[in-house]
């Protein structure tokens, strides 16, 4: 009767799991890369970038035409003031008619023109079309980089629950020799120390299992945090076929890293020059037009009257710095050091970019190698541990051989499926590098 019920909460647990399984269907990795990129808050926010540096390439293109300002003052002097400025023919003609006041207001329209900047304005639109390439070459990286991270996680996901499920089928094995020894032990077949042996290997793969039990719900919970989502609960797995890679450095044209990288130089080298407009002359124009109104003063024959003048001026400014003490050469220094500063930099990311390259071959291909001697490997210590367990069944073998080639077979075991998807980690950290993460 117990048994039945046994049996029965057995059925019970296995249907739930099923339940459970069909209610949260399984994320596929490309699911996973597609809800990232739909979901991820920082990936949104960099998206925002090329915004911000289109707008800013429009604000230097909008200053090259100039501002036109809407103007008003009001100012109280203490003696009168002629509401515009007079000549002698008009003072001649009728001066008790030329309005005065003590309180003069004033409003109209200022236009203002940078004529010549010595190419400021120029490269300003240039550096800020450039910072907009460059932009875009970032959101381009980042959406690489994001990629690559969910894939990263998405497999070592895969590699711990295959661990784990490995791990579980070990402490089975390990629970059934005890057992079986215990049980011996009882009828005096097998000594104490056996079941001690037996005990604290089963411990010791309990608390294995518990830990890839831990890393993995840690890895679940940093694979929902990229993607947005409340939680991961089911994988699909990705087939694993490994194979030999052949040298890559040459394929390096095109990459957005390097295009973002000889932006920044052109960017550099665009501001050296705007820095150097400052040595030469500034040309602009100023227009105004308005209005000046105000009362007529005591000492005018109109006392009290308001009157107005129309008013209107158009005129050039030019403006040279002949000598600032230095000030123009120590940034035109600046930003010439900040240029190679760029050239350098430019440099050393190609070189660590070939460096990188022919890295994450070397890595697959020992990636491969690892994997076919793993799976060697696992083969012969099945073998094994299939001859210890014949073997100890017959009373040939002790229980220390049995457990040692349990434990080297599990052993194995974890190598063959960690070199399986370490070698998909060092296949989608090339196609990273390549900036190919979505097309795989």
């Amino acid at each position: 009767m117990d048994r039945i019920k046994i049996e029965s909460s057995r059925w019970i647990v296995v249907y739930a799991f099923v339940f459970a399984v069909m209610a949260s269907p399984a994320q596929t990795l490309e699911e996973c890369v597609a809800l990232a990129l739909e979901n991820n808050l920082e990936f949104q926010k960099q998206q925002l970038n090329p915004m911000l540096a289109q707008n800013d390439m429009a604000e230097k293109k909008s200053s090259n035409y100039g501002k036109l300002s809407v103007v008003s003052s009001y100012t109280h002097y203490n003696l009168p003031r002629t509401l515009a400025p007079l000549t002698p023919a008009s003072i001649l003609t009728d001066p008790m008619a030329v309005p005065t006041t003590e309180d003069l207001f004033n409003a109209g329209l200022v236009y203002e023109l940078p004529l010549f900047t010595g190419f400021a304005q120029t490269h300003s639109v240039e550096i800020s079309a450039l910072q907009q390439e460059m932009a875009h070459a970032a959101v381009a990286l980042n959406r690489e980089q994001l990629v690559y991270n969910v894939k990263t996680l998405y497999v070592n996901i895969l590699s711990l629950r295959s661990q784990e499920e490995a791990q579980s089928a070990y402490i089975e094995a390990l629970q059934r020799l005890h057992d079986d020894i215990t049980r011996e032990m009882e009828l005096g077949k097998k000594a104490r120390i056996d079941q001690l042996k037996a005990a604290a290997d089963l411990k010791s793969g309990q608390s294995k299992q518990t830990q890839l039990s831990a890393d993995l719900a840690i890895m679940k919970n940093s694979l929902a945090n990229l993607l947005n989502i409340d939680q991961i609960d089911q994988v699909h797995d990705i087939a694993h076929a490994p194979e030999l890679m052949v040298d890559v450095s040459d394929g390096l044209t095109g990459l957005k890293r390097l295009q973002a990288v000889r932006l920044a130089t052109e960017k550099d080298h665009r501001f050296v020059m705007k820095t150097q407009a400052a040595r030469y002359p500034q040309l602009f124009l100023n227009a105004s037009y308005g209005q000046n109104f105000g009362p007529n003063d005591d000492s005018n024959a109109n006392s009290g009257d308001w009157q107005n003048q129309e008013v209107w001026q158009a005129g050039v400014i030019l403006k040279w710095d002949i000598f600032n003490f230095g000030n123009t050469k120590s940034k035109i220094q600046k930003a010439r050091i900040v240029e190679r500063q760029s050239l350098y930099e430019q440099e050393q990311v190609e070189q660590e970019l070939a460096r990188a390259l022919k890295e994450a071959v070397t890595r697959i291909n020992v990636a491969v190698s690892e994997y076919h001697s793993a799976e060697e490997e696992l083969a012969l210590t099945r073998e094994t541990e299939t001859i210890e367990q014949v073997r100890f069944k017959q009373g040939s073998a002790d229980t220390g051989d049995l457990l040692y080639a349990k434990a080297r077979n599990q052993f194995a075991h974890s190598r063959f499926i960690n070199a399986g998807y370490r070698y998909k980690t060092a296949q989608f950290h090339l196609d990273y590098l390549l900036e190919k993460g979505e097309d795989r």
